[in-house]
């Protein structure tokens, strides 16, 4: 069956937009060019001279018998290509291939997936760790469909190429030329066979639109996650913004997303192996839903493990970087010595990832390490202009600031990752906490801090401490004594957590701490409200 050309388009687009090629150019200019040939019905102009003059702009006298340039980029293509099919374009319906020997691309569909397949579709060696797939599927009930579809559509393409900056999922679009046939959405569901299928219903309100989102798990057809939203008839950027936000952190996010969530449980309750691909991913979640040095441990070990197998797995990088910044601020005392480890791992991911956020926010952790504040700065505005929509990135960025010494710009970050949705992690108070104890707002810092309910020594400490110095005797004697039972080395655990942060916060941190370490009542201060 012939391919339309709309098709090939949006599956070159898909590829060019991956992780796997759009931070090597050479490699997309090669793609685009054999493709655009072949679709304009020049494929017999394709050969290594047209390459090179039109694709890597070389000189008319290009010798390709004494210039191998063609020849190798060919190779690599061919490599990123399997690359991606293995890893993000497992779900496309179709595949781009440059077979040996030849420099014209073919395009083949790809054999249709069941539904939940992909929960189990055997032990193959992928060297890339993976997450749950997610297809986007576009409808429209507006009372007009030829004003609604191509608001919704384009809604809906431009939140899958959000998303392609995550790291933690793989989401795709539903290929709209499916949405004119009978079987519609059905056919959208056996086609890419993703873990989920996440609808963006578009209905017509009395004052422009309202939009119905809703997770669908493909195995059972669950509703995993449904919310809606109100829409203006203009497609307004910063309004969009908010929505892509909040669908983001709540199926996609990487501590409270519930498409990760239901895909590891799945995994886990199935009774069989995980498979190798998988394995960091689940680990990870497991850490996220009990936070302690046990879960850590694991998550920690599932990645040495995986990176001694695939050491440019850049998944793998990733969350291990991030469990360098979990060592620097839990001090579980599993990655030794810290900074030539965190180091070694974010050089890869410049090298592999360049244009991945998370290798620049983990490149900032690096600078905080040092104290280099201007180039954590830098760091940090990087990573945050490649993708803004990441809470657990714009978290870590947040507490960064505030490590830096730019703590209001720090709160406003962390705050905004509260404000944008009720599914977040109780441990981001930790940062306003100390943010508003900073300020002399006790009363403040006593709210965040009672909101805090992580598994560790930070929680029960800072409302210890807060307490004393706002003067709730009562309160603070028995979260100290709580405090003395749970954690009987705490005064030991409390000098190592603060012994590596940056000074300023360091400094604040154990001047926050000190009336409770040193069992001194009378070094409270007195009861300040907010301004």
């Amino acid at each position: 069956m012939e391919i339309d050309h709309s098709t090939l388009q949006a599956e070159l687009n898909r590829v060019l937009s991956s992780r796997c090629f759009r931070s090597r150019k050479r490699l997309c200019k090669f793609l685009s060019y054999i493709v655009e040939e072949t679709l304009q019905g020049r494929r017999g102009g394709i050969n290594q001279y047209s390459i090179a003059i039109n694709a890597f702009g070389k000189a008319a006298d290009f010798d390709a018998g004494d210039n191998p340039l063609v020849r190798v980029q060919a190779g690599r293509l061919r490599t990123r290509l399997q690359e991606y099919y293995d890893t993000e374009g497992r779900f496309n319906p179709i595949q781009i291939d440059v077979p040996s020997g030849s420099y014209c691309p073919v395009f083949e569909r790809r054999k249709m997936l069941s539904p939940g397949s992909a929960l189990t579709d055997g032990l193959r060696e992928i060297s890339q760790s993976q997450g749950p797939g997610i297809v986007c599927i576009p409808r429209s009930f507006a009372v007009d469909e030829t004003v609604g579809w191509p608001f919704i559509n384009r809604l809906t393409r431009d939140y899958v190429t959000a998303l392609s900056r995550f790291n933690y999922c793989q989401v795709m679009l539903a290929d709209a030329a499916l949405q004119h046939r009978a079987n519609w959405p059905e056919d959208a569901w056996l086609q890419y066979g993703a873990d989920f299928a996440l609808f963006f219903d578009l209905h017509t309100a009395e004052q422009g639109y309202g939009l119905k989102c809703s997770l669908v798990c493909s195995r059972n057809r669950q509703v995993v996650w449904a919310h809606s939203f109100s829409l203006s008839h203009d497609y307004s950027a910063d309004a969009i913004r908010q929505v892509y936000k909040r669908i983001a952190n709540d199926t996609a996010g990487v501590e409270k997303g519930l498409a990760l969530t239901y895909w590891a449980r799945q995994l886990l309750d199935s009774g069989k192996p995980v498979a190798p691909h998988h394995r960091v991913m689940v680990s990870m979640r497991r850490y996220c839903w009990d936070i302690g040095i046990d879960t850590f441990r694991i998550a920690l070990r599932a990645c040495e493990q995986r990176l001694e197998q695939y050491p440019d797995d850049v998944q793998a990088l990733s969350l291990f970087a991030d469990y360098c910044r979990g060592e620097y601020m839990m001090k579980y005392q599993q990655i030794t010595p810290l900074y030539p480890h965190t180091a070694e791992a974010v050089g890869k991911l410049l090298q592999l990832a360049p244009e991945n956020a998370y290798s620049h926010l983990f490149q900032a952790m690096l600078y905080l390490f040092t104290e280099d504040a201007a180039e954590c700065e830098t760091a940090l505005e990087r990573a945050l202009a490649i993708n803004s929509l990441d809470n657990h990135l714009n978290n870590l960025a947040g507490l960064a600031y505030m490590g830096i010494g730019e703590w209001e710009k720090g709160a406003a970050l962390v705050q905004d990752c509260i404000d944008t949705s009720p599914l977040y992690p109780d441990w981001y108070h930790i940062g306003l906490c100390v943010s508003c104890y900073r300020t002399g707002h006790y009363l403040a810092a006593m709210r965040e801090a009672k909101k805090i309910r992580l598994r560790h020594v930070w929680a029960p400490m800072l409302r210890a401490a807060i307490y004393q110095h706002a003067n709730s005797t009562d309160k603070g004697r028995q979260e100290y004594e709580r405090l003395k039972n749970e954690y009987p080395n705490f005064v030991q655990d409390a000098d190592e957590l603060t012994r590596s942060l940056p000074r300023s916060s360091g400094q604040l941190v154990r001047q926050l701490w000190t009336p409770l370490l040193q069992h001194s009542p009378e070094n409270r201060h007195p009861v300040t409200d907010e301004n």
